[in-house]
C-alpha cells in the first residue's frame, strides 16, 4: 500500500533527528512491504498552504495508484482540503483517510485565544492558557484555522467523496496518573472545567469524530498518540507502534 502520514500543527516532520511520528518510518520499513512517506509541510502555515504542499509531495512520490492518508491533528484538516479541492488531481486517488485526534469541529483552545469565545471565559482562562501556549512555542496567529468557525468551512469529504473510506480515532487521556503531560495540563484543565468537555489536552471527543468513528479510544494524550511522551521522567504510556500497525491493517478492509 501507498501510505502517507500527515503531521499536525507546530512540529515539523523531523527536527534535530526526531521524527514527528516517532520511530514509525523505521518500523514500517522493517516489518512490512508498504511504501510510506512523511511529507514535511510548513508547521504554522495555513491549512490550505499545508494541503498544497502535501499534495505536491504525494504526487511526486506516488505518481499512480491508490493512496491511504493517516493524519494526526491538523494534518486531518489539511487532508480534507487537499481532497475537497482536488489538489494535484489526487481527489479520485485517495482510497482512505484516517484521522487521529483531528479537531474537525475546531479547538476550544483556538476559540479562546483567537476565536469567538465569550469574554467571561477569556477573563477567567486566557492568561493561564496563553502561558501554556507560549511555553509550547505557538504563535497564536497561526491558530485561526483551528477555530470552530474556520473548521466548519472545511470540505466535508466524508459526505462528498463516497469512494473514500473515512475513519477517525481519538485519544481520551492517560488512564493512569494525570490525564495529560504537564505541558498539556493547562489546556486540558481549561477544556474540562471551562468547557465541560473531555479532551486529550488539545482535542475534544465531539471534534475528533468524523466519518466512521473507531472505538475504543486510545488511552493517551495528544502527543503520546504519535509516540512523544512530554514527561521524560515517566515511562511511555502507549505502545504507539502497535496501534499504528492495527490502523494500517484495517485499511485493506
Amino acid at each position: 500500500m501507498n501510505l502517507v502520514f500527515a503531521s499536525g500543527f507546530l512540529i515539523p516532520q523531523r527536527i534535530l533527528g526526531v521524527d514527528y511520528f516517532s520511530g514509525l518510518d523505521r518500523h514500517i520499513k522493517a516489518t512490512s512491504d508498504h511504501k510510506a512517506i512523511f511529507p514535511p509541510v510548513k508547521p504554522v502555515a495555513s491549512s490550505d498552504q499545508r494541503a498544497r504542499d502535501l499534495a505536491e509531495q504525494i504526487r511526486a512520490n506516488f505518481p499512480d495508484g491508490p493512496i491511504h492518508i493517516i493524519a494526526h491533528s491538523m494534518g486531518g484538516l489539511d487532508s480534507r482540503i487537499l481532497i475537497g479541492n482536488n489538489y494535484q488531481g489526487l481527489g479520485d486517488r485517495i482510497a482512505s483517510l484516517t484521522t487521529l485526534s483531528t479537531p474537525h469541529r475546531g479547538s476550544p483552545v483556538a476559540d479562546l485565544l483567537v476565536g469567538g469565545e465569550s469574554e467571561d471565559l477569556r477573563r477567567r482562562w486566557a492568561d493561564k492558557v496563553n502561558l501554556a501556549v507560549a511555553l509550547l512555542g505557538i504563535d497564536t496567529g497561526a491558530l485561526v484555522d483551528l477555530t470552530t468557525d474556520r473548521a466548519s468551512k472545511m470540505p466535508d469529504v466524508a459526505s462528498t467523496h463516497s469512494h473514500i473510506r473515512v475513519r477517525s480515532y481519538w485519544a481520551s487521556g492517560r488512564d493512569r496518573g494525570p490525564s495529560t503531560s504537564a505541558l498539556l495540563l493547562p489546556t486540558h484543565e481549561y477544556i474540562k472545567w471551562g468547557k465541560q468537555k473531555d479532551s486529550d489536552g488539545v482535542v475534544t471527543l465531539d471534534s475528533a469524530q468524523y466519518g466512521e468513528f473507531q472505538e475504543p479510544s486510545w488511552p493517551c494524550d495528544h502527543a503520546d498518540m504519535v509516540g512523544h511522551n512530554l514527561d521524560p521522567l515517566f515511562p511511555p504510556v502507549l505502545p504507539h507502534l502497535a496501534r499504528f500497525d492495527a490502523v494500517i491493517a484495517q485499511l485493506g478492509t
